[in-house]
């Protein structure tokens, strides 16, 4: 399992990857990281370091592999897309390679690295040479596993904790020059690694049946913190905490409930001894609260009080208007930010009702009076456009919105306003999407509305129209979408950087 590319001779090495220098003096380690060193592993987060360090679960498999003994070591697309952070080696330099694909459109960035590596992206090309095993895990294995059938020798369905251990023993026990179809046939043994190397047709039969499912962590079980602190992770200078997986809320829109369910709470007693024993170990002045929906977790008020208590600011990854609370928004001033992100997702409330929300437009402006009056300055609104049974008046009331939290509350206000793309497992999943000329003329419509109500003083960032639709393609395609996606890495590869 080795790539034919001519890698750097070790003494050449020194001068390359270079760039990841100033990147890991600054991180700083929560948990000693083992050395590690069987079998040399490459770990991939297809997007920029950033972003990627910024993901838990990437945190967590790196750190259990390592805990096992693994010589793995971590990519990501930028600074430097082909040397690993930890020694500068070359992708293709690992018999193992695994790609952990949070958005369904990193997986065009996955290839991207590989076609760099000089890796054939098809697996039935891969077969006939002594090329690296290639496999597949993140969120998108729970949405739509079925994209990276053509490309992937295994694929991880859901958390990858409990699978992890599988994957090492059969690694392990594979013998060198041994046939690489009695490794996959080890590998097929756990219900939660889909192998399309012993046909597509039939991986496609488990994952339809249910024999094949996603694997699920108890939180308590879970490490329950990130492994790194560093001041260039998208959050900055922030330890993640982990409160809780999974929602029950059902939003019809929303994959939570579907694919990343069952809701799993850690218990709040061993959420503050996390805490606490990663503060004695590390410094730190942020802890960003990783669940879906922050206002969900039991005892998040104590958790505040004891965050106030060692001095720690807090950020949320998700705050729902009718959770929102004075004493939230106080650990949010307490913190420094004047800026407060809230996702209404509509501008009327016949619509926000439709998408599992249920709270109106006048209580999003008593809970944001009294963010202002606690000192709030800014407020950040996600909308989506295109959802079932929109009209136009639903798309100009967002601009009615705002204009009213300008004007009657005084404050700053930004929006973010994304095509809806429907998803796989979601009770609007088989609702249409409304394309790429369907999106931007309803972002032209509502571009219009804000600018007669509030002219040039409203911050506002549509999404990619064309990006929202390589999404939706990706979320609903199969093994035939290698065709397509072969086809827009190689015009990335001739200059286009931004194909879609």
């Amino acid at each position: 399992m080795r790539a034919s590319r001519r890698v750097p001779a070790d003494r050449d090495r020194s001068r390359f990857g270079r760039e990841w220098d100033p990147v890991t003096l600054e991180e700083v380690a929560v948990l000693p990281v083992p050395q590690g060193g069987d079998p040399s592993w490459a770990l991939v987060f297809p997007s920029d370091y950033g972003t990627g360090i910024s993901n838990l679960g990437f945190h967590y498999v790196f750190y259990h592999l390592k805990r096992l003994g693994v010589g793995v070591e971590r990519f990501f697309l930028s600074p430097i897309p082909n040397l690993s952070i930890e020694n500068h080696r070359p992708l293709q330099d690992f018999p193992i390679i695994t790609a952990s694909i949070a958005y369904e459109p990193d997986a065009l960035n996955f290839l991207q690295l590989l076609r760099l590596a000089g890796i054939p992206l098809r697996r039935r090309q891969r077969d006939s040479g002594e090329f690296p095993l290639i496999g597949a895990a993140g969120a998108f294995t729970s949405i739509n596993p079925a994209m990276l059938l053509a490309v992937a020798d295994f694929i991880v369905l859901g958390d990858g904790e409990p699978v992890i251990p599988h994957l090492v023993a059969c690694f392990r026990n594979h013998q060198p020059g041994a046939a690489r179809e009695k490794l996959l046939r080890a590998l097929d043994q756990h219900p939660s690694v889909l192998v399309p190397g012993l046909g597509e047709e039939k991986a496609l039969d488990l994952l339809g049946s249910g024999v094949k499912t996603g694997a699920t962590t108890p939180c308590g079980q879970s490490v329950g913190h990130g492994i790194w602190i560093t001041p260039k992770s998208a959050f900055g200078e922030t330890l993640l905490l982990e409160l809780q997986r999974g929602c029950t809320r059902g939003c019809p829109y929303c994959v939570l409930p579907a694919c990343f369910s069952p809701l799993r709470q850690r218990p709040l007693d061993r959420v503050i001894e996390t805490l606490e024993e990663c503060a004695s170990r590390v410094p730190f002045g942020q802890v960003g609260l990783v669940t879906p929906e922050a206002g969900d977790y039991p005892g998040l008020e104590m958790l505040l009080d004891r965050l106030e208590e060692l001095n720690k600011g807090v950020s949320f990854a998700s705050l729902r208007v009718d959770n929102l609370t004075r004493r939230m928004v106080r650990a949010l001033r307490q913190s420094g930010r004047e800026s407060l992100t809230i996702a209404p997702e509509t501008g009327t409330d016949r619509m926000r009702l439709r998408c599992g929300k249920p709270f109106t437009n006048r209580e999003i402006l008593d809970k944001l009076e009294m963010a202002s009056i606690e000192g709030m300055k800014k407020v950040k609104l996600y909308f989506m456009i295109g959802l079932p049974a929109e009209t136009e008046d639903d798309i100009v009331a967002i601009a009615a919105l705002a204009e009213a939290i300008r004007k009657e509350l005084r404050l700053s206000v930004s929006l973010s306003v994304n095509a809806f793309v429907p998803k796989p497992g979601t009770p609007w999943g088989d609702r249409a999407f409304v394309g790429i000329a369907g999106a931007e003329r309803r972002f032209r419509l509502l571009k219009s509305a804000i600018s007669e109500s509030l002219g040039r003083g409203c911050e506002i960032r549509f999404s990619s129209a064309r990006e929202a639709d390589l999404e939706y393609r990706l979320s609903w395609g199969g093994p035939e979408m290698v065709d397509w996606m072969e086809t827009l890495v190689d015009k990335r590869k001739r200059g286009r950087s931004n194909a879609i």
